[in-house]
């Protein structure tokens, strides 16, 4: 886990491993150093200037002699909120400059009608479209369970967090077969709090693919067989979905849930 963090900070793997090496080592020669990195010597040094000037490194001499240590773990958590607080400074000025980018697009690109997207990263830029709208309603029919195994639960940890903050309301229909245990997947809630309503379809309505009603749009996906999915954008085609959803809707049984099931993930929607 430590890796993966770390990674997100801009390391490489070669700077991890050297990182990690120091982390547990206090200061000691980069001759040492490679020994329990992994490294050669020559190629220490390389690694350690680059920490170095990221941040990870400290450097000091004793006796004539370079030794090198790890920052402690709260000055990396210190690095985490700085590039936090660069990231929201680069967003909020891209926002700004959004309308002028906008308008020097051709106007058929502004609003495509249909996209198609593949592979696991496509079909999780399906569902992230939906995140760029805020205080709206949707409809979901989505077999969810093979929506989390194809895109994980972390993803949908993130998905959830995101439309739980743009203040997008979602009901939606599971079939029987594709529930999951809200237990095992507290981020899956419903409620108020979720801002979201969760039903259960007749035992005998089935369905592999899904698809996601927002705005004007439906975001239809694929099961992991076909791995594929795309948004159309259509008036007329949400029209007729939401007639269908509607009718489905009320023969469908909500979900029950119990409150200390969804505890956790409540205290980081609040945090």
């Amino acid at each position: 886990m430590l890796e993966k963090l770390l990674a997100r900070l801009d390391l490489d793997e070669s700077e991890i491993k050297t990182y990690v090496a120091l982390l547990g080592s206090g200061p000691i020669p980069a001759s040492v150093l490679a020994k329990k990195s992994g490294h050669n010597r020559v190629t220490e040094y390389v690694i350690l200037d680059r920490l170095i000037h990221k941040g990870f490194v400290l450097q000091s001499q004793k006796l004539g002699i370079k030794t090198f240590a790890a920052i402690t773990p709260e000055r990396v958590s210190a690095l985490y909120r700085e590039k936090i607080a660069t990231l929201e400074s680069d967003y909020r000025l891209y926002k700004s400059i959004v309308p002028e980018l906008e308008s020097k697009m051709p106007a058929k690109l502004l609003a495509p009608k249909f996209q198609v997207f593949e592979g696991v990263e496509g079909l999780k830029n399906v569902l992230k479209d939906m995140l760029m709208y805020k205080d709206i309603e949707t409809q979901a029919y989505w077999p969810i369970k093979k929506m989390v195994e194809i895109l994980s639960p972390e993803f949908f940890r993130y998905h959830n967090k995101e439309r739980i903050k743009n203040n997008v309301y979602t009901r939606a229909i599971w079939p029987k077969r594709e529930a999951v245990e809200i237990k095992s997947h507290p981020y899956l809630g419903a409620g108020e709090k979720f801002k979201r309503e969760i039903r259960i379809a007749p035992p005998e309505i089935n369905f592999s693919m899904g698809y996601w009603i927002y705005g004007n749009k439906v975001a239809f996906l694929s099961s992991r067989k076909e791995s594929f999915g795309y948004i159309m954008e259509s008036v007329e085609l949400v029209e007729m979905l939401l007639s269908q959803f509607e009718v489905m809707w009320r023969i469908s049984k909500p979900l029950p849930m119990k409150l200390e099931e969804v505890g956790d993930f409540l205290k980081e929607i609040q945090d």
